[in-house]
């Protein structure tokens, strides 16, 4: 039995290392990653921000296109006709004289064929000039939402490796504290094969050492976990063997300082976001107030027509015919339609500005209440670790007074419960502390 518990306290021991060495054996890269290599790497294979890539080479592409509008336009055209039968139409009897007489003809020939090329070029339309201004508008605002994404990229992959690293520590912590249970278990089992230790005090501690063990195996599990979504985070392959270079003692939580005085809402890229959707709305406003424009545009074509009564002769002699002309369309009343929409583009366009005033409010409002959690998570963090210190020092003494025979095992398990508890407190603190300091600085639009 006693052969059986040091060997599970062993490896639960190892075990965390057992949790990075799982990938040795499947197939896959091996990283080794700290916070910054963690971010780089997520912001090239996150599924959301490779299609916020994609999404900017889009918008490139309608600028090309909204170009091309304004370059030369050719096209060719070709028709065959069988007139299996001639359209009959009445003259008068010029021949004959008989001028109130009306006799029957046909005109044309049964084959009748045509080939014509024209090239056309716009020389104003206002929807083509102010399409390419609109077209480079999205695109901007599509390079601003990929700086968006690569922020709530930052920001999910920086959560999930803090919780990595507490979720480490409180797993080291644990197992510290196990280490303690398993040697005052076997001390406990001498005395009392000595005869001067109760049975009751072995149980005791047994089952205290026993809930120590499932906790650990919990809690390796939900390191797992908590590795899996990091690597989902990054957009990293699940079967690939990720190693992270950093521990909780490589960020100085402590020192952590908050400065919510020169904050400004333009660092935020969602006010940037906001004036480029008004700057969209007002293009929208001028397109509909252009519409009275004239539009104009210049065509040139040539092409030959070919005739015959006899399909094999109709293509040997053609009859050349070109055009060079321009085309006027100018819309000068359309009912009242275009005045009620103008106006609808105007209130739009206050709508935005208003929603950009309201945006500055509630990034205001946001800062507040981000430095707010941070700052009560930095004294609840400041306090966990000045209790758990305490009862470490709790616990030691009375083990060392336990060991002395002064104490009973209730006293024992009494200050490892209380340094549980402790310990509870100080990673729960650590986590809220480091993610809400990452809240702050989104907020405060650091995170770049």
């Amino acid at each position: 039995m006693r052969g059986n518990q040091l060997l599970l306290s062993l490896l639960l021991i190892t075990g965390f290392q057992s949790v990075f060495g799982q990938a040795d054996t499947a197939k896959g890269a091996s990283y080794a990653f700290n916070l910054e290599d963690c971010i780089k790497y997520g912001l090239q294979h996150h599924h959301d921000v490779v299609n916020a890539h994609l999404d900017v080479n889009f918008s490139e592409e309608q600028v090309k296109e909204a170009t091309g509008k304004l370059l030369p336009h050719g096209n060719i055209s070709a028709s065959f006709n069988d007139n299996m039968k001639l359209a009959t139409s009445l003259i008068p009897d010029i021949a004959n004289g008989n001028y109130d007489v009306k006799i029957p003809v046909q005109f044309g020939t049964r084959f009748a064929s045509s080939v014509t090329g024209q090239l056309d070029q716009v020389i104003f339309n206002s929807d083509y000039f102010l399409g390419l201004k609109a077209s480079k508008v999205y695109t901007d605002l599509a390079k601003k939402s990929l700086t968006q994404t690569n922020i709530e990229t930052t920001v999910a992959i920086s959560k999930a490796y803090y919780a990595v690293l507490t979720n480490t520590e409180n797993i080291r912590l644990t197992k510290s504290n196990l280490q303690q249970l398993s040697k005052t278990l076997e001390d406990t089992r001498h005395r009392y094969d000595q005869g001067v230790a109760e049975r009751i005090d072995v149980d005791r501690i047994q089952v205290s050492y026993n809930n120590t063990v499932t906790t650990v195996t919990n809690q390796i599990r939900t390191l797992v976990y908590a590795l899996q979504l990091l690597k989902f985070q990054m957009g990293m392959p699940q079967e690939a063997q990720l190693t992270l270079t950093e521990t909780v003692q490589d960020f100085d939580v402590e020192y952590y300082l908050s400065d919510t005085v020169d904050y400004k809402p333009e660092d935020r890229i969602e006010y940037s976001i906001q004036n480029t959707q008004i700057a969209l709305n007002e293009l929208q406003l001028k397109s509909t107030k252009m519409k009275y424009l004239p539009q104009l545009s210049a065509f040139v074509n040539y092409g030959w027509n070919y005739f015959s009564t006899d399909f094999g002769d109709l293509y040997k002699t053609g009859f050349g015919a070109s055009v060079l002309g321009l085309t006027l369309n100018w819309p000068i009343f359309t009912g009242t339609e275009r005045l009620h929409l103008i106006r609808q583009n105007k209130i739009t366009v206050e709508k935005s500005r208003n929603d950009l005033d309201y945006l500055v409010q509630t990034i205001s409002n946001q800062v507040k209440e981000a430095n707010t959690i941070y700052l009560n998570n930095k004294d609840n963090f400041t306090t966990a670790k000045k209790n758990m210190d305490l009862t470490q020092g709790i616990y030691d003494r009375v083990v060392y007074k336990y060991d002395q025979g002064v104490s009973t095992s209730l006293d024992v398990l009494s200050a490892e419960n209380e340094l549980t508890q402790a310990r509870v407190d100080y990673i729960t603190a650590m986590l809220n502390i480091l993610i809400s300091k990452t809240d702050l600085d989104k907020a405060m639009g650091k995170i770049k």
